[in-house]
């Protein structure tokens, strides 16, 4: 998922071609039967409160995955 407009110029919790780190697949694999509208609208909402939140406080206050070479990577990532 990706946000168009407006433009998100501070970068945190994203993948490096933009895309939104919504959920670690490890702890919340998607499965056949969910559903777009039931998961990754929910969640791009959250992490769109979590980032004005950001912006606001300087901190990211909502949960965390860990990334890079321990944990996942844009390849590994089940988003699009």
């Amino acid at each position: 998922m990706r946000i168009r407009h407006p433009e998100i110029k501070d970068r945190i919790h994203m993948y490096g071609d933009g895309r939104l780190c919504l959920y670690d697949y490890r702890e919340q694999p998607w499965r056949d039967g969910d559903n777009i509208h039931e998961k990754i609208i929910p969640w791009t909402a959250e992490w769109l409160v979590f980032y004005e939140l950001y912006l606001i406080r300087g901190k990211w206050l909502g949960p965390e995955a860990v990334h890079g070479a321990e944990g996942k990577t844009q390849e590994e990532s089940l988003v699009a």
